[in-house]
């Protein structure tokens, strides 16, 4: 149930959309084809205003879908949704004919009247048409782009604030029902507009000024595999309060340049004052991070998100973790594990020089509930069934905690079908907010 969550509130808004609008009555007699337009697009505003509402990253989005992760992937997906919407609403609109409601465009204005706003310039059915060009292009290009950096990817990402607004001014300047009443409907579609506005004005223009509220002095960077290196910083203001296996968003105020937003798992427990992140350099971004960081910098921090929470399994479980993908399995071992869990964390690396915390591994009690199995893919191998057969006990079940390249955690999710190991559920994150 809590899997499908976001889903099922993303529907349930629908369902309430469509139970207005069937008891709302549009100001002239419509065709059956001109109504379903109007309760297309309606629900294509509702879809838009859930989109807007996850690129807030308020703590509710966590909350709603689960995980911050999960609630980009109903982005990408609404968005898909939204231009099969808009076309459905612009060929309804022409099977339907036209209403002889009075447009308000500027020439066709009655003697007398002044024009205002966009109707300055443009029909509300201009608007619409441009919209719905402008938004079906950038869903497409976004899609084509999607493996552009992340950070690219976000600035470009801002221009959709365009066929957002065209889209609400159409729905005002030409809606065929009453826009501002006392109706359910009416207030329903003006107060999810309200929202979705609120939430692109915040998102575009706000959140990168005021969500970064939690700051920390930088007091060491320690080198912990090659190309890896260890951020430790010390509350200056507002700490922040997080569990482990969870990830925030950091920024460096003074190098904002070579280094933008970023989201960095806690690789430590909730220590009083103090937080780390171990960052691997994949990029431009955190190459100069790595060569351009100095002690005594400030780290501002927006978060805490994420539900990758080893609580939330059952009490025997496996851990797989892949390169930096230690990173929340160690705050998860430096939060001590309770004494009625058993845990086989099999952690998998390239060679002895890129494996993290290697030594903090070795330093576990032999004999905790935590057993470790280390992995050099240069000696022994990628990770594969022989390796959790040897330890795994076919009789329990458990649950699965999985950190690491995409490859790796699908190869070892056939692998695991193959097999008659008891797994419950498999959890991961996705770390792709776009």
């Amino acid at each position: 149930m809590k899997k499908y969550q976001g889903l099922i509130l993303i529907l349930v808004t629908f369902l309430l959309t469509y139970i207005f609008w069937l008891f709302e009555t549009p100001e002239k007699s419509l065709s059956l084809y001109r109504r379903y337009s109007q309760f297309i697009s309606s629900i294509a505003l509702i879809a838009l205003t859930w989109i807007n509402f996850i690129a807030t990253r308020h703590h509710y989005v966590d909350d709603f879908f689960n995980g911050l992760d999960i609630s980009y992937i109903y982005h990408k997906y609404l968005s898909i949704l939204i231009v099969f919407l808009i076309w459905a609403h612009n060929f309804t609109l022409k099977m339907g004919g036209f209403s002889g409601k009075r447009p308000t465009n500027f020439k066709s204005l009655p003697k007398g009247v002044k024009p205002s706003g966009a109707g300055m310039f443009f029909s509300g059915k201009q608007l619409g048409t441009f919209s719905l060009y402008l938004f079906t292009g950038l869903v497409i290009i976004f899609l084509v782009l999607y493996k552009l950096e992340y950070e690219n990817w976000k600035k470009f990402h801002t221009i959709m604030i365009v066929p957002y607004i065209l889209g609400v001014l159409h729905y005002y300047l030409s809606s065929e029902y009453k826009v501002f009443s006392l109706s359910a409907f009416s207030l329903w579609m003006n107060l999810f507009n309200l929202i979705g506005v609120l939430s692109i004005i915040y998102s575009i223009f706000i959140y990168e000024f005021v969500s970064f509220k939690h700051k920390y002095k930088v007091t060491s960077i320690n080198e912990i595999a090659k190309d890896t290196f260890e951020i430790t910083g010390t509350s200056l203001k507002n700490e922040l309060k997080y569990k482990a296996g969870q990830f925030a968003f950091i920024k460096i105020p003074e190098k904002k340049s070579f280094f933008p937003s970023h989201p960095f798992t806690m690789s430590n427990s909730n220590k009083s004052n103090e937080i780390q992140f171990s960052i691997k350099v994949l990029g431009d971004h955190t190459k100069a991070l790595k060569e351009n960081l100095k002690v005594g910098d400030t780290l501002s921090v927006s978060g805490p998100h994420g539900k990758f929470n080893y609580e939330n399994g059952l009490k025997h479980q496996i851990w797989i973790a892949g390169g930096i993908g230690i990173t929340p399995f160690r705050s998860f071992w430096q939060a001590e594990l309770p004494s009625d869990y058993t845990v086989d964390l099999f952690y998998t690396y390239n060679n002895e020089n890129e494996g993290a915390y290697i030594n903090e591994l070795n330093s576990i009690n032999k004999n905790s509930n935590l057993n470790i199995h280390s992995i050099d893919s240069s000696k022994n191998g990628f990770l594969g069934l022989e390796d959790l057969e040897k330890h795994i006990d076919k009789n329990l079940e458990y649950s699965v905690f999985f950190c690491g390249p995409k490859p790796m955690r699908e190869k070892l999710r056939r692998d695991f079908e193959k097999v008659n190991f008891k797994i419950k559920d498999m959890n991961y994150e996705h770390f792709h907010f776009k």
